[in-house]
C-alpha cells in the first residue's frame, strides 16, 4: 500500500484533490475505527475523521516522507478525537455495526436474534465502560485486524507496548463478559 501512497500524497501537495480524495478512500475505514474506539459515538467520530482529513490536506507541506502518511494521518485521527473526547460530553445512538460484528456467528431464528441484540447491547455498553485507550486497541486489532506494528505505528509506541495494552484490554472486557455472564442467572 505504500507504494501507492507516496505518489498520491505527493500529487495531494501540488494541489491534486482527486489524489487527496484517493488518500481519503484509502484511510477511511481505519480512520473511523480510531475514532470511534476513542469517542464510542459514531457522530463524534465522523466529525473527528472530518475534521482530521482538513488539517492532514493543510498540513501535507509539514510531511517529510510521503511514504508516512498513514501513520501521520491516523495520529492527526487520533489526536482529534482525543481533543473531542476530552472538550465534549456525548450521548449518540449507537450503531448497529457492531451488532452485526459480534453476532455474525450465531443461528438466524428469532429467539435467537432476539437474545444476540440483547447480548450486543450489553457487550457495546462493556465496551463503553472500557476506558479509551483499551477500546482503541482492541478495536484496530479485532474490527480493523491491524497487525502489532501497524498498531504501535498508529499509536505511537512500540510493539511491546501494544501487546500489553492488548493483553490488559482483553482482561478487562473477559472480566466484564463473565459478570455479565454471571448475571444473566441461567436462564437458558
Amino acid at each position: 500500500m505504500n507504494l501507492e501512497i507516496a505518489p498520491l500524497v505527493s500529487a495531494a501537495r501540488q494541489g491534486d484533490r482527486e489524489a487527496f480524495t484517493k488518500l481519503v478512500e484509502l484511510h477511511q475505514k481505519v480512520a473511523g475505527s480510531i475514532a470511534y474506539g476513542i469517542l464510542n459515538d459514531t457522530h463524534l467520530a465522523a466529525d473527528a475523521v472530518q475534521d482530521a482529513y482538513v488539517k492532514a490536506w493543510r498540513g501535507l507541506d509539514g510531511l517529510r516522507e510521503d511514504e508516512r502518511f498513514s501513520a501521520w494521518f491516523l495520529k492527526i485521527v487520533r489526536t482529534r478525537s482525543l481533543d473531542l473526547l476530552r472538550h465534549r460530553r456525548r450521548k449518540a445512538p449507537e450503531t448497529v455495526q457492531l451488532d452485526d460484528a459480534l453476532d455474525a456467528d450465531r443461528g438466524p431464528g428469532p429467539p435467537e436474534v432476539l437474545e444476540q441484540k440483547e447480548r450486543g447491547e450489553k457487550i457495546r455498553k462493556i465496551l463503553a465502560e472500557l476506558p479509551a485507550e483499551y477500546r482503541e486497541v482492541l478495536l484496530l486489532k479485532h474490527d480493523q485486524d491491524r497487525s502489532y506494528r501497524d498498531i504501535a505505528r498508529i499509536l505511537g509506541t512500540t510493539v511491546k507496548g501494544v501487546e500489553s495494552k492488548l493483553f490488559r484490554a482483553r482482561r478487562a472486557l473477559a472480566e466484564k463478559l463473565k459478570r455479565l455472564d454471571g448475571s444473566s442467572g441461567g436462564d437458558h
